[in-house]
């Protein structure tokens, strides 16, 4: 099911200071409260649904109300030149006066899995 057109949606990048690449950011506008959007955005039985890229997603722990830990598998891709990774997030949900929730943190922590070598990022939201 569509929930936006290609009208309703912007899609912009900037080039990463942190990695020789770049940082993707879109945008759009769902009508609907955050109480109905965080849990299909993050949780296994609907997340699955609507990412086509995951070829799993689990919830490993939930630490509390708005805090959960999340192991996600991704396809490889490119006839196996991109091989399947693995990420472990740590997912915040905070909520601010009047209505506004972002699913970012001040410290916000991804553990990426490639083959035997593990690799931590960390990233200051501001």
């Amino acid at each position: 099911m569509c929930l936006l057109s290609q009208k309703d949606v912007v899609v912009s990048w900037k080039p990463s200071s942190e990695y020789g690449g770049n940082m993707y950011r879109g945008e759009g506008i769902i009508e609907d409260t955050p109480e109905n959007i965080i849990p299909f955005m993050y949780l296994p039985e609907h997340r699955m649904h609507w990412d086509k890229a995951l070829k799993s997603y689990t919830l490993l722990e939930r630490i509390d109300e708005d805090t959960a830990i999340c192991h996600t598998v991704t396809h490889s891709y490119g006839m196996g030149l991109i091989s399947s990774r693995d990420f472990v997030d740590l997912v915040r949900v905070k909520r601010y006066e009047g209505g506004i929730v972002t699913t970012n943190c001040k410290y916000c922590c991804r553990v990426i899995i490639l083959k035997s070598i593990t690799i931590f990022f960390s990233s200051t939201v501001t």
